[in-house]
Parts: C-alpha cells; structure tokens; sequence
C-alpha cells in the first residue's frame, strides 16, 4: 500500500530536468512519458508522514496530532526568523531541531515567475530551485544555521517577493535576467550584523524543463474534487504535471495521498528531452 503514495518528484539537472516518480516501488522516467496518457486514481485515503492513515488530512498535508505536536509543523518550519535552536531554546523537539536548523543554509535569488527570494539548506540548493520551476538562480549568501537565513529573507523580501506566482510560472518561460546585477543591488539590504555572510560565488545556474506545451486557461486538477485524472502529459515544471486541455497537477499538494498510477504508450515519438 504504501508503495502507491505520492512523493514529490526526484530531480536531477541536465540539459533539461530529468524527473523519476516512485510507483510501485520502482523509479518511473516522468520525461519518458511526456506525451502518453497516464490515469491517476484516487483510493479515497492518504498517510500521514507518522504512518497513520485518514480519509483525509487534517490541516498542511498532517494528521491532527502530528500538525500540533510535530517539529516538523511548527511555527519555524514556515517561518524561519522565528528558529530558536541556535539558543539553544526548544519549540517543539529541541534535539530534531538542532539537527534540522543548525545546518548550513543559502539564501537565493531566483527567476521563475519574476524575482523571488528564498532560502534552503545548502545540501538541497539546485534540488530547491528544481521544485519551484526556477529558470535562474543564484546564491545570496551562506549561512551557518536557519535562523540567519530567515532574518535576511525577511529584509530583502520587503523588496522582492518570497514567493512563486504558480500560474504564472506554468504559462511559459521567463526573459532572463542579470541576477548578477540584482543580487549586487539587493545585497545592500542584507542586515548590517549578517553583511559578512553575503556570498562570493556569483555563479547563476540555468534550469531548463521538458516541456512541450504549456498551458493558455491554467485549470488545477485535485484528487478531492475528482478521484480519477486521465490526460495526455505534455510537459513538467517544477513539481507540476502539465497535461492536455490546460490542465496541470501539484504533485507536492497531493503527497500523502494513495493512488493507482498507470499510463500508456507514447502518442508521439521524440528525442527533445
């Protein structure tokens, strides 16, 4: 049963995204099948990231117990300027927490639907921007642990957003732009104690995705609204399946959720991607 849960797709950066999903228990080339019809079906029920299974989630993709009680839904997980472990200060699991928080961190500019700033830690870099359909990115700076990295955010994000307009960044490629020039512009208001932390490393990675359509009228499919998807897969971006007839699906959303997956062969042989 479990082998049939969503999880978020792997990635790996080459000439353009190579995506694999896990279904049953074997790693499925998402690239592969672009241009195939796959059928996604709903079984009614999702797992919890502690195992317990529900007909639906309670709030945040958790059960009730795990979003009040679990390190890994509290306040600072989405906030990160309110990290407290680099205190030495316990929010929920002090000893999770250190783990998780006292890592190095990046806080990045990046050009998916416009400029947008961002943190993740260092080992997850690429793979971040991956997932949010960046098309350009770069680092800022490099912190020591997750509450630098939240409290320069938060003084640059008063100049550009922190987040993704999703539609936006499903309807086409952005222009690129000089992120070098941005992120020289945008560095004057990194806080005075963390200016030491702005990043030397001007490298700006570029992120190309196997996609051969995108979408006019975006329409977002949901597993709780129909239980059963059946499309052709014209392209992927991010963490999103863009099927025919303008239809796109979140992969990230429906982690948790148990499904039947099957597909058939290609409509439309193609060596692009």
């Amino acid at each position: 049963m479990h082998s049939n849960v969503i999880k978020k797709m792997d990635t790996s950066l080459k000439e353009f995204v190579e995506y694999k999903m896990q279904i049953h228990n074997e790693d499925i080339s998402m690239n592969d099948l672009i241009e195939s019809k796959i059928t996604i079906n709903w079984r009614g029920k999702v797992i919890c990231q502690c195992g317990r299974e529900m007909k639906k989630f309670y709030r945040s993709g958790f059960c009730y117990t795990c979003f009040w009680e679990s390190p890994k839904a509290s306040q600072s997980i989405f906030k990160p300027e309110l990290c407290t472990a680099h205190l030495n200060i316990e929010e929920r699991d002090l000893s999770w927490e250190k783990k998780f928080q006292l890592a190095p961190h990046y806080v990045y500019l990046a050009n998916s639907s416009g400029i947008k700033v961002g943190i993740t830690r260092k080992t997850q870099g690429i793979t971040r921007w991956m997932d949010q359909g960046a098309s350009q990115a770069i680092i800022l700076a490099e912190v020591p642990n997750r509450r630098f990295s939240g409290d320069i955010e938060v003084a640059i994000k008063a100049h550009v957003s922190d987040k993704t307009n999703w539609r936006k960044m499903l309807s086409a490629e952005p222009e690129n732009v000089n992120l070098q020039e941005i992120k020289k512009e945008l560095s004057s208001y990194v806080p005075t104690d963390l200016q030491g932390y702005i990043s030397n490393d001007n490298t700006v990675t570029h992120i190309k995705y196997p996609v051969y359509q995108y979408p006019k009228k975006i329409k977002s499919l949901k597993l709780e609204k129909n239980n059963e998807i059946s499309a052709v897969l014209k392209g992927i971006k991010g963490q999103y399946l863009i099927f025919d007839n303008d239809q796109v699906f979140n992969v990230r959303a429906h982690e948790g959720f148990v499904v039947d997956f099957s597909y058939s062969n290609k409509s439309l042989q193609s060596t692009l991607f």
